[in-house]
């Protein structure tokens, strides 16, 4: 593969803002961003023998909801042992893998109320994201490439990302020039059925940061892996770098809070 980088990403509720439901008002999208080799040779291969020490097989896919509610293959974390264990080596293999991550979240409630003619939510989060690639990869490793890979939906809403992430590429994101976005080689569909590792990170990680928003209390996953959130290179805070919410913005004591768990 000619790209040295990829990026994962996935999305957490949903971006309607005709149907919000009021008790998950959010729309977040987050992504991985690694380099290919560590990928290809230290991420997949720590994944998968976490799969086989609890499932015996790598066919398993994390999905933060599946192993909130215990169900699917996740039935064996009724048991509470085996989910105190499970919980303890999935954050340990998190927090171990070379990736950076970043996500956008939006209070969908609060955004459709100060607009009259609000931005579509998938649009203003993935205009962010692909900022804070250029901020991660390009100033860091210069010259370098890197390929997105989004998980896929439906034929029209894929069609639909494909054309809004187009468009950016042609004309920039308003943060960033189409000129400097040119480092992204294309955007590529993968099922969730095909087991890619990146989206199974970025759908851990996602969710906890979307209910830390939501509820102005650090959920306790997300100390496991803030130390990936792309921070701001002067002050360390990951507001408005590796996290941006909209319209109201994280806030520094909820990020003191998440910093002191992390002691």
């Amino acid at each position: 593969m000619e790209e040295e980088f990829l990026i994962f990403l996935d999305e957490t509720g949903d971006h309607s803002l005709q149907h919000i439901d009021t008790q998950y008002p959010i729309f977040g999208l987050g992504a991985v961003i690694c380099n290919t080799e560590k990928y290809i040779k230290e991420i997949n291969p720590s994944f998968d023998e976490f799969k086989y020490n609890f499932f015996k097989k790598r066919g398993v896919i994390l999905h933060s909801t599946d192993i909130r509610k215990s169900r699917k293959d996740f039935s064996i974390m009724l048991n509470p042992n085996v989910r105190n264990s499970f919980i303890e080596d999935l954050n340990a293999t998190i927090s171990n893998a070379p990736f950076a991550f970043c996500v956008s979240l939006i209070d969908k409630l609060e955004h459709k109320g100060q607009y009259v003619d609000p931005d579509n939510p998938y649009d203003l989060t993935l205009a962010f994201i692909l900022e804070r690639a250029f901020f991660i990869i390009t100033k860091n490793f210069p010259g370098t490439k890197c390929r997105i890979i989004a998980e896929s939906r439906d034929k029209k809403e894929n069609d639909n990302l494909l054309k809004t992430f187009s468009n950016y590429k042609r004309n920039g994101t308003g943060q960033v020039t189409a000129s400097e976005l040119s480092f992204i080689t294309g955007l590529d569909f993968v099922s969730k059925k095909e087991n890619e590792t990146g989206h199974q990170i970025v759908d851990i990680c996602l969710y906890p940061l979307a209910r830390t928003y939501l509820t102005g209390k650090c959920h306790p996953s997300v100390p496991h892996f803030y130390k990936k959130v792309y921070k701001n290179p002067k002050n360390k805070s990951p507001i408005g770098y590796g996290i941006k919410t909209f319209p109201y913005s994280l806030s520094k004591e909820l990020v003191k809070e998440i910093e002191k768990k992390c002691l």
